[in-house]
């Protein structure tokens, strides 16, 4: 590939974690730029398309046209949860900093997801660090600890993340990591074949 070309991909993303961990309000920051404060619980799976432009060190600019699929948390749509991992790029692990119960199950979600869509490239975020200071929280350091313990399981790095979906605060960050990183996966493997 050329320097300063322009490529598209489409990437499927999957968010994963505990229902109201904020995976709803990260999608629709992202693709309208807005936080809705009246919470409605995601009913199997809503699907959200948006393209955006990411830069690549050596290969240039790739517009991504992306499949952003947010998943239920609840158990009762667990067999809907499995059907939409396949074809997947990767995946969001996204977790409340407020609610212990939401990290600790970070795990059972990488599990749930491997087993199916196997390993891809994947980001953890810690959302809601807007209530730090304001309820006991999580800390960036058990974040820390969560990040390599994923990727002792996945054997690859895994980008941590904090953010503030009420706030805004890093969701475009969200996006451009693991677009980043599922471009170079992708290229990783077109160079081995």
């Amino acid at each position: 590939m050329m320097v300063g070309k322009k490529y598209t991909a489409t990437l499927k993303v999957i968010l994963l974690g505990d229902p109201m961990v904020g995976k709803t309000s990260i999608v629709l920051r992202y693709v309208r730029k807005g936080f809705q404060k009246n919470y409605l619980a995601t009913i199997g799976v809503d699907i959200y398309s948006k393209t955006s432009l990411i830069r690549l060190e050596n290969i240039g600019s790739v517009s991504i046209i992306w499949q952003i699929w947010d998943i239920a948390g609840h158990k009762r749509w667990e067999e809907i949860r499995k059907g939409a991992y396949r074809g997947a790029h990767g995946a969001i692990f996204v977790y409340d900093v407020s609610r212990k119960k939401t990290y600790d199950n970070i795990m059972n979600w990488a599990n749930e997801f491997v087993r199916i869509a196997g390993k891809r490239p994947s980001v953890l975020v810690a959302n809601k660090i807007d209530l730090r200071g304001k309820q006991n929280c999580l800390t960036y350091e058990d974040g820390i600890k969560l990040k390599n313990e994923l990727e002792r399981f996945l054997g690859y790095e895994v980008p941590y993340i904090e953010s503030s979906a009420l706030e805004g605060v890093n969701i475009d960050e969200i996006f451009e990591t693991i677009g980043k990183k599922i471009i170079e996966s992708i290229l990783r493997s077109v160079r081995k074949a």
